[in-house]
């Protein structure tokens, strides 16, 4: 489990320093800058807020106990391809490229001029965004299977429920974070 909250941390810290935001369970979104503690924590609650769900589920329907420690570790190290996608997401041209379509969305001048070489680099970043996060959700549906020792269909609705509401759940909490210390009263 230590290592899987370490490799949670270090994603968030690789994270700030080009604003990616783990701000869900399988979200992964370039955004405003904050302050460290914040994108560390979006990892941690996340990773606590899939954890939790499937730890009630795994209760609920698995025939042979198991101890909350296994879902919580198998859960975080399952969050280890996030790892490379805070990696792919560095280079600054994600962000020239990020700047430049917001510009054009909120139909105002660009603020940034971009290459064919940002675009690259960023087409590049999204597509191994998108590879990290189907890879992560295999390794939360095989952590939570192996750790709840359940299989066939029950296991797999059980885990796209759990997925859901963690989802829902975490997008809630990262929410009230926001609210309570970045909106002033």
């Amino acid at each position: 489990m230590l290592l899987g909250l370490a490799i949670i941390l270090i994603s968030g810290f690789v994270g700030s320093f080009s604003n990616t935001h783990f701000d869900g369970v399988i979200d992964v979104h370039p955004g405003l800058g904050a302050p460290l503690w914040f994108f560390l924590a979006e990892g941690v609650i996340s990773w606590v807020c899939m954890a939790v769900p499937l730890f009630f589920f795994g209760l609920i329907v698995s025939r042979s106990s198991f101890r909350m420690i296994d879902v919580l570790g198998t859960q975080a190290l399952a969050r280890w391809p996030y790892l490379i996608a805070a990696i792919v997401t560095l280079p600054d041209a994600n962000r020239r490229v990020v700047v430049y379509l917001m510009s054009k969305f909120a139909q105002t001048a660009p603020v940034a001029a971009i290459s064919s070489i940002d675009v690259l680099i960023f087409g590049f970043a999204m597509i191994v965004t998108i590879l990290m996060t189907i890879w992560m959700v295999a390794l939360m549906y095989r952590a939570y299977a192996v750790s709840c020792n359940i299989k066939g269909a029950m296991a797999v609705a059980t885990f796209i429920v759990g997925l859901i509401a963690a989802e829902a759940i975490s997008k809630l909490a990262l929410f009230l974070l926001v609210r309570a210390f970045f909106v002033s009263p």
